[in-house]
């Protein structure tokens, strides 16, 4: 019999009695399933709590430590278990339904932030993605537990990039990398606790893709914003007027914490000569400045300028790369759902991608973070489209280029904020198991239009490997994967 040491964490912002109800039922399907679980019932969501569990988890000497992703959180926790100990570690994540509404959980996101920091320390680990109501969840789980605990660490291909015949693709990613060598990226602040993804090395930047990175502290960003005319902040409440129906129960000075974020970042922007910018947006442009960045990102985008969340320092590499590749807006969001019921994936973020990206047959509306309920975000479906999916990454410690291709499908907005649905040219299991096998960054760049040649020849030029989303010779990574189930989805 398996001895697991259980830890149920969440966050306070998200629907912790949803994450509790998932959690209670994932424990009784471990316990039909003769799993013998050590730890507390309860969904933790206070620090302490959670390190006094972690160091009692550690202490009973379990056979395993199963994660239950009650909401997501970041990977604080599971860093601070791959650092104590060598037990291997299974993150079991929650689907929810697209309802049109609130993401709840965000269960999903949080596994993947575990999976990049876990894959990066080459921890046994393993990854389920279950409703503890479907049949098919002992199975999944028990199958994760016996997988994590032998599963040898994964390393992405090693093989060379292949070589870019397409004269024309040559040739544009020749004049792409020239463009790149003469651009700046800004980053105010630094990532949130627990987000390895969004931290990046400046010199490697500037020596691989020839991006140089200036930085400025998030409380000089709020200086600015204070400090901004009033010209500057009319000019903003009337361009959000002007392209987005904003909910009539906001009022300007909801509006107003927003439109000065706007004028700080943009007097960054004008400064320092910037081609794109990412920024520490939560908690404190929320909690302390009292205004979410969302829109202010959005409209970054709209000026040329892509603006990235959580200070993601690849991500807003990977956004300028999109923008000279396709010419269009690029969005950088996080995968939130997948579902093999139809083979789909929602890639989605609270409310940052630019209002040209709206479905046509939808008004883009500006309104409230989902969670934090402070103004100003966007919020509408993605129009419908051919995409390429891309990131730099540096997943299993090396500098990547993710690829993959799909269709936006013609949806309805799977949940508030900016989402879409995808349907991928892989089978979403596969995708998955890419995802999560190799540990892949939580933002994922999306485009219109097929650049994959484009993208191929810039990573030749780099001189790094290139790895496609759902691979087949990645097919040994579904061994530590039981990546998706039925998800209910609506």
């Amino acid at each position: 019999m398996t001895t697991a040491a259980l830890l149920a964490l969440g966050r306070p912002t998200f629907d912790v009695e949803l994450g509790i109800e998932q959690a209670s039922a994932a424990r009784r399907v471990l316990d039909a399933i003769d799993v013998t679980t050590l730890g507390e019932e309860a969904v933790l969501t206070d620090v302490v709590e959670i390190a006094r569990a972690v160091e009692s988890a550690l202490d009973q000497k379990a056979d395993v430590v199963i994660v239950l992703q009650a909401t997501f959180t970041d990977a604080s926790t599971v860093i601070s278990i791959a650092e104590a100990s060598d037990i291997p570690i299974v993150v079991w994540s929650f689907p929810e339904a697209r309802s049109g509404a609130r993401l709840r959980l965000n269960s999903l996101c949080g596994a993947n932030l575990a999976a990049y920091s876990l894959r990066r320390r080459r921890h046994r680990c393993a990854f389920v993605h279950a409703d503890p109501a479907t049949p098919d969840a002992g199975d999944r789980v028990g199958g994760a537990i016996d997988n994590a605990c032998r599963a040898a660490p994964i390393t992405p291909p090693s093989s060379a990039v292949t070589p870019v015949l397409d004269l024309h693709a040559v040739r544009t990613a020749e004049r792409i990398d020239a463009r790149l060598h003469r651009s700046r990226i800004g980053i105010i602040g630094a990532p949130p606790t627990g987000f390895e993804p969004c931290a990046g090395d400046d010199d490697q930047i500037a020596s691989t893709f020839g991006v140089k990175v200036a930085r400025l502290e998030l409380g000089a960003l709020f200086e600015k914003a204070t400090a901004a005319d009033g010209s500057c902040v009319d000019g903003v409440v009337e361009r959000v007027s002007s392209t987005l129906a904003v909910d009539p129960a906001l009022t300007r000075s909801d509006l107003e914490p927003s439109a000065r974020l706007y004028c700080g970042m943009r007097n960054f922007v004008d400064g320092n000569g910037l081609d794109a910018v990412a920024t520490r947006c939560w908690p404190e442009c929320m909690a302390d400045f009292g205004g979410a960045a969302c829109t202010p990102h959005a409209m970054l985008t709209e000026d040329r300028v892509p603006g990235v969340c959580e200070a993601d320092v690849l991500g807003a590499v990977t956004a300028l790369v999109l923008q000279l590749v396709a010419g269009t807006d690029p969005f950088i969001a996080d995968l939130v759902d997948i579902d093999d019921t139809d083979d789909t994936s929602v890639l989605w973020h609270c409310g940052v991608a630019s209002s040209r990206l709206a479905h046509p047959g939808e008004v883009a509306v500006g309104t409230v973070h989902p969670n934090r309920r402070v103004a100003l975000v966007n919020q509408f479906a993605l129009r419908p489209g051919r995409v390429t999916v891309a990131r730099l990454s540096q997943c299993s410690g090396g500098l990547h280029l993710v690829l993959a291709d799909g269709e936006m499908l013609d949806r309805p907005r799977p949940y508030d904020g900016t989402c879409g649905t995808i349907r991928w040219d892989r089978p979403v299991r596969d995708v998955a198991a890419t995802i999560f096998g190799l540990g892949i960054e939580h933002h994922l760049g999306v485009v219109y239009g097929d650049h994959r040649e484009v993208l191929v020849a810039l990573a030749r030029r780099w001189g790094i490997p290139v790895v496609r989303l759902g691979a087949e010779q990645l097919a040994e990574e579904r061994q530590s994967v039981a990546y998706p189930s039925s998800n209910q989805s609506g």
